[in-house]
C-alpha cells in the first residue's frame, strides 16, 4: 500500500491519473492513496438524456465510437420489474464472499478484499462488458457487466458485510458518441463506501474521473439508482430496434423515481420515436419539472415543440432556443450534420469551418475526417488533404490496436 501523498487542491483525482485504479481514500485534506490492481478493458458509463435534434439519447459507453450497430447482450437478461430485488444478495454470493473477506482485519483492508473478490483472477475475474446491465446477483452469475452492473455489485455486497455504501454519479463534461443511428451523452456511475472512519471511492476505472472536479461527483439514493438501471437497459432496447421493450424499461424508470430528469426526458424520446408526440410532450414537460436546468432535456423539448409547429408551441420553443442551442454547439455531431447541410449547398469553407470545430471537440471519431479529407480536395488543397488522410490513418490504427487490447 503507498504512503499517503498530496494531491493537487484543484483536483480532486489529480494525483491518480496515471493508471486505472479501483479504490481511492479521499478526505477533506485531499490526501488519497491507492492500489494499483489489473487494468480493466473498456469504456464506463450510463445513459443520461436526450437531445433531440438529431434524435439522441444517452447510453452506458465511453469510447464506442461509431459502431455501426450495436452488439446484442452478451445473454438473456430480463431484469426483475421490482427495484427492490436490483440489490439482493443470495446464499452463493454470501458464501463466495465469506470465504475472501476476513473478519478480524481493519475495514479498510476487508473493502479492498471484497474489491479483489469481483476484480481479481482467482475472484470472480469480472470482465468489463458495456453490453450488459444486470442487478447484483446476475452480475454475480455472469461475472461480468457495465459500470452500472458492477456498482451494483458493489453496493450489495458492501452492505452485505455492513459497510455504507451508496452510488455515485460522475457527469463527464461533453462526452459524445454513437452507437447505430443515435447519438449519445454520457455520465459514469461508481460507488462510495464508508469504512474504518474514512471514505472510499471504488471504480471500475479512475482514470475516468482523474481530474473531474468534486463538485461533478454526487451521491445519489437507490431510488435514483435503479431508475437509472432501467434507464439503461431502455436505452439498448432503442439500439436495437425494439422501441415498444424500451418504452417499458423507461415507464419502469419513471415509477421507480418521479424526480429522475433523464429517465422522463428518455422516455419522451421513445415516445416520439413511435408517434406519440402528446405523450413525448408531456414527458419532456415532466423531465424540465424535475430538473429545470437540464439542458438536454429542454434542447429535446424545443425539437419537439418546433416539430409539433403550432403558434403557440413556436413560440415556446423560440423562448427556449438560445439555452437550447449551447447543447447543439458542443455537440460534435450536430457540428457535422451543419457541415453535411454546407456541402449539400456547396459551401465547402464553412463545411471545413464547422467540421475542425466538431474534431476539436471530438477528435477520435474517423467519421470526421474522412468528410473533412473529402471537403479539403474540394476547395483543391491537396496538402491539408493529405496531412488530414495522415491523421485519419494515425487514428484508425489506434482505435484498432486499442480495440484489440481491450476485447475480452
Amino acid at each position: 500500500m503507498r504512503r499517503p501523498r498530496q494531491v493537487n487542491p484543484a483536483s480532486s483525482f489529480g494525483a491518480i491519473a496515471s493508471k486505472p485504479r479501483q479504490i481511492v481514500r479521499f478526505t477533506q485534506d485531499q490526501k488519497c492513496y491507492s492500489r494499483s490492481v489489473k487494468p480493466l478493458s473498456s469504456p464506463i458509463g450510463f445513459p443520461y438524456a436526450v437531445a433531440g435534434a438529431l434524435l439522441l439519447s444517452g447510453l452506458s459507453v465511453i469510447g464506442a465510437r461509431g459502431q455501426d450497430t450495436p452488439p446484442e447482450p452478451a445473454a438473456a437478461y430480463r431484469a426483475p420489474t421490482n427495484p427492490g430485488e436490483l440489490l439482493i444478495t443470495d446464499e452463493p454470493m454470501r458464501r463466495f464472499f465469506d470465504g475472501r473477506i476476513h473478519p478480524h482485519r481493519q475495514r479498510s483492508d476487508q473493502l479492498r478484499e471484497l474489491v479483489d473478490a469481483i476484480l481479481q483472477p482467482d475472484g470472480l475475474n469480472f470482465t468489463y462488458d458495456f453490453r450488459s446491465t444486470l442487478d447484483a446477483r446476475e452480475t454475480f452469475r455472469q461475472r461480468r457487466g457495465n459500470c452500472v452492473s458492477f456498482a451494483f455489485l458493489v453496493v450489495a455486497i458492501a452492505r452485505e458485510f455492513g459497510f455504507e455504501a451508496s452510488f455515485q454519479n460522475v457527469a463527464i463534461p461533453d462526452r459524445w458518441d454513437r452507437i447505430g443511428p443515435l447519438v449519445i451523452s454520457v455520465q459514469h456511475m461508481n460507488v462510495r463506501v464508508k469504512a474504518g472512519g474514512e471514505l472510499y471511492l471504488v471504480d471500475l476505472r479512475m482514470d475516468v474521473v482523474s481530474g473531474i472536479d468534486r463538485t461533478a461527483i454526487k451521491v445519489v439514493d437507490d431510488k435514483r439508482a435503479c431508475a437509472q438501471f432501467y434507464d439503461t437497459l431502455g436505452v439498448f432496447e432503442l439500439l436495437h430496434g425494439r422501441p415498444t421493450e424500451a418504452l417499458r424499461y423507461m415507464m419502469l424508470a419513471t415509477s421507480t423515481d418521479l424526480n429522475c430528469a433523464s429517465a422522463w426526458a428518455n422516455r419522451a424520446s421513445v415516445h416520439s420515436r413511435l408517434g406519440d408526440l402528446a405523450a413525448a410532450r408531456s414527458c419532456f414537460e415532466r423531465s424540465l419539472q424535475a430538473d429545470p436546468k437540464d439542458l438536454f432535456a429542454l434542447e429535446g423539448f424545443v425539437s419537439l415543440l418546433q416539430r409539433l409547429g403550432s403558434p403557440e408551441d413556436l413560440r415556446i420553443a423560440a423562448k427556449f432556443e438560445r439555452r437550447a442551442q449551447t447543447v447543439r454547439d458542443r455537440n460534435p455531431y450536430h457540428q457535422q450534420h451543419l457541415a453535411a447541410r454546407a456541402q449539400e449547398r456547396g459551401d465547402w469553407a464553412d463545411a471545413e469551418k464547422l467540421l475542425r470545430r466538431a474534431i476539436a471537440l471530438k477528435d477520435d471519431e474517423p467519421e470526421f475526417h474522412e468528410q473533412l479529407v473529402k471537403v479539403l480536395l474540394q476547395l483543391g488543397r491537396d496538402r491539408a488533404a493529405r496531412r488530414a488522410t495522415a491523421k485519419l490513418e494515425k487514428l484508425r490504427r489506434q482505435l484498432a490496436e486499442s480495440t484489440a487490447r481491450f476485447t475480452p
